[in-house]
């Protein structure tokens, strides 16, 4: 099952117009100034660095803060529909 889910993903990552259409959603627009709001553009990078890295306590951090945010919860969960 996971199986099946990875290789989904990953012909979307390969489909642009797809990833072009997630991209310039509303709700990724929406999240992405939730992002903006609280972090810079290096915070938010390292965030994701230690998360490649296996170290996802900052990560976690960042999606309930989102999460908790006006409007965070549905934007996450229509976006991961999305998918």
């Amino acid at each position: 099952m996971m199986q099946n889910h990875s290789s989904k993903l990953q012909q979307m990552l390969g489909d642009k117009k797809t990833l072009e259409r997630l991209v310039n959603s509303p709700d990724a627009k929406a999240l992405a100034n939730m992002l903006n709001q609280g972090m810079d553009q290096a915070s938010l990078q390292k965030i994701a660095e230690n998360a490649a890295k296996g170290d996802t306590a900052q990560l976690k951090a960042l999606i309930q803060s989102i999460v908790s945010k006006p409007g965070g919860a549905e934007a996450l969960q229509r976006l991961g529909n999305s998918f």
